[in-house]
């Protein structure tokens, strides 16, 4: 159980909450009581409202996001239905073609050319009759393989419409769970201002919040990330010359695999060699889970994920995002998955080292453990 003093230590760190407790303070010594239904708000209760807060804010990008992608999927169904009723009416019209062709096999109107050549008076009209019944013939397939062109583009998009039309739906039913959710939250919000003393004072410190999560944090966020996805892209180079030798630890000739172990301080060092921003950020590995926690402007944000391995198109060490943390807050899921999205933290061994993949991942220990064989 953490220690009083310890536990004011912590949360004195957050601006916000230090303000409010002030308010809270004060309040209690000038009023000495307050009023029945006026409850004052508790530290734990402050701070639950600024989570929900960076829950509504974030709700709202995502919403804002979902918004986006239902126009663009709605402007892609109208291109695609475009497209089919531009391929039905070529389907009609070569499928009217290719039936004649067909018929004219079937019903014996395709007269055998061997006779015809056979019959021929001269060497000279043996081969005109060849050419040009060749030439009927691949002109009958071409009709023939048109039509079957044209079909198959029009089943094609006719597949593709369906699976539009259900990723709609998806987003649609995910924007309206998301909306839901973020009307509930702004009811509680309001609910414990309105039941607060000092609830504009509440109010006014949750939007200074929201704007600082908003200028301060998204674009921390987003910096951090972007510049970790393109470190990664320079891993190959601890598997080459003087690296190889300190990180590769065993090498198996007849299965032609190797192990690969790289320590998080090892890691960070690397990455700061990379980037001069990495001089605010720390890496841990742990329980199968990485860590990287940066500290900027007095503000602390941290990220913890793991690594999947993913053979879809090609092999590719994934990383998926856990947990991002901002000032002690947790950020909603949605959040998580958006920016996993747009900031590829993974890693394709082929894309550097052809013919190579990763086979085993594990972070123990402050180790990260890759099988690779070739």
């Amino acid at each position: 159980m953490r220690s009083k003093p310890r536990l004011l230590n912590h949360i004195f760190r957050h601006r916000a909450l230090r303000l409010i407790l002030g308010i809270v303070l004060c309040t209690s010594l000038s009023l000495g009581s307050v009023a029945p239904g006026s409850a004052e708000p508790t530290l734990e209760e402050t701070r639950a409202l600024l989570q929900k807060g960076l829950n509504l804010a974030e709700l709202d990008q995502e919403i804002a996001r979902l918004s986006a992608q239902d126009t663009k999927l709605a402007g892609q169904i109208a291109e695609t239905e475009q497209s089919i009723a531009s391929n039905q009416e070529k389907v009609e019209k070569t499928r009217e073609h290719a039936g004649k062709v067909l018929r004219a096999y079937y019903m014996g109107d395709r007269v055998n050319i061997w006779m015809l050549v056979l019959s021929a008076r001269s060497m000279s009209d043996a081969i005109s009759i060849y050419e040009y019944f060749n030439l009927l013939v691949q002109n009958d397939h071409r009709s023939l393989n048109a039509y079957a062109d044209s079909y198959n583009s029009l089943v094609t998009s006719r597949e593709l419409l369906q699976k539009e039309r259900q990723e709609l739906a998806d987003v649609k039913a995910s924007f309206l769970a998301q909306r839901e959710k973020a009307v509930t939250i702004a009811q509680e919000i309001e609910t414990v201002i309105a039941t607060s003393p000092d609830g504009e004072t509440l109010r006014q410190e949750l939007d200074r919040f929201t704007v600082e999560w908003k200028d301060k944090g998204v674009p921390m966020f987003r910096k951090y990330l972007a510049s970790i996805s393109q470190a990664m892209q320079s891993l190959p180079e601890l598997l080459t010359g003087k690296n190889a030798s300190t990180y590769i630890k065993d090498i198996d000739f007849k299965t032609g695999s190797m192990v690969f172990e790289i320590s998080d301080s090892d890691l960070t060092t690397f990455f700061r060699s990379k980037n001069p921003l990495f001089n605010n950020i720390s890496f841990r590995f742990e329980n199968d889970e990485l860590f990287a926690s940066g500290r900027e402007d007095g503000v602390d944000v941290s990220i913890k994920g793991h690594y999947t391995i993913e053979n879809k198109t090609v092999n590719k060490l994934q990383f998926h995002v856990d947990q991002l943390t901002y000032s002690g807050f947790i950020l909603p899921e949605t959040s998580n998955r958006s920016l996993e999205e747009e900031f590829d933290l993974g890693f394709t061994p082929s894309l550097f080292l052809k013919g190579i993949s990763v086979t085993e991942v594990n972070m123990k220990n402050g180790i990260l453990h890759l099988r690779i064989k070739q």
